[in-house]
């Protein structure tokens, strides 16, 4: 099964969860949100399937080492094979993550970990406008992905675990004995320490892991040559059309270094607006939980308050990733 839509998973719920089905104004306020969440979720895939393609550019910035056709780029094949394949000789690129975790491996185990809050946030939708609740089936074997997140904390896990649990008791139930109430009572905690730590992985493997090894990566990929080029013209007497192609060697270099530097600051600039976000679905979800326990009966208007940043914030994140990621 494939990735709900995000609207549903963080707008709409939300929207349903204080406001119920409400009024036909309600609903279409719902459905326009939901244009901006369908657009959202793709700005997370491209996100979670970066740190495996980052890693792929990173093994393409490893500099030629030889000077023969045979081998030329030898070391690159081999850093770039650390990015799907677990070596069993030496660490790979992304070792500090997981010892038995690829980069690829690690990729999808961030676009599943992100189904546990989308799941359980439509699920809130589901229990505020009386549907029957939908389960994907993923979730049953969600421990596995879990572990494999970049940086992931055993006491996350099992915080993810705990509310994938949740939904199949609420799935399976034959008939409605749980509530929205009942949900958030039941889930705030875990909610809240699994947000917690899926964005510090966010954080460690992707933002300061994945995308700062890209940079060192680049870095030195345009030292060595343009190291390279200075130091052969130091020892070299040019004239003319040769000292013309040299400046302009130079200059076309450090441009590009600092073009594909702009790029991967951009993307973490991405992924930090997204965790932001998660941030604000946590903190509102504990708001409701508060209210709750003062027997209080969340507004409509309480929750177009809480949705309307997401409005803004989600179509900047759309509008840069689509910019960013090619």
């Amino acid at each position: 099964m494939s990735q709900q839509k995000l609207a549903a998973t963080v707008l709409v719920p939300f929207f349903l969860v204080l406001g119920g089905c409400g009024s036909s104004a309600d609903i279409e306020a719902a459905k326009n949100l939901s244009k901006v969440g369908q657009k959202a979720n793709l700005a997370f895939e491209k996100i979670a399937n970066d740190l495996y393609q980052s890693c792929l550019r990173a093994a393409d910035y490893t500099p030629l080492q030889s000077l023969s056709n045979a081998g030329i780029n030898e070391a690159r094949i081999k850093k770039e094979k650390s990015c799907y394949e677990n070596q069993q000789s030496e660490p790979n690129l992304f070792n500090y993550i997981n010892p038995k975790t690829t980069p690829k491996e690690a990729s999808q185990a961030l676009n599943k970990g992100n189904l546990v809050i989308m799941n359980y946030l439509i699920a809130l939708g589901q229990l505020a406008s009386d549907d029957l609740i939908n389960y994907d089936p993923e979730l049953n074997s969600i421990q596995e992905s879990l572990v494999k997140i970049p940086k992931i904390q055993t006491d996350v896990v099992d915080a993810g675990t705990a509310i994938a649990r949740f939904l199949f008791r609420v799935f399976s139930e034959q008939e409605r004995r749980s509530t929205l109430k009942d949900a958030v009572l039941a889930n705030d905690q875990s909610l809240i320490f699994y947000i917690d730590g899926f964005s510090k992985a966010i954080n460690k493997g992707y933002i300061n892991g994945a995308l700062e090894t890209e940079k060192t990566a680049v870095d030195n990929y345009y030292r060595k040559y343009l190291g390279n080029i200075i130091n052969v013209v130091n020892s070299s007497r040019l004239e003319g059309i040769g000292v013309v192609l040299r400046d302009q060697t130079i200059v076309d270099l450090d441009r590009d270094w600092k073009i594909t530097k702009s790029a991967i600051v951009e993307k973490q600039k991405i992924a930090e607006n997204y965790v932001a976000i998660l941030k604000k679905i946590s903190q509102d979800h504990h708001k409701i939980k508060e209210m709750y326990q003062k027997d209080e009966n969340p507004s409509p208007t309480e929750i177009r308050k809480m949705v309307k940043t997401y409005v803004k914030e989600i179509d900047e994140l759309v509008q840069q990733s689509n910019k960013v990621f090619k």
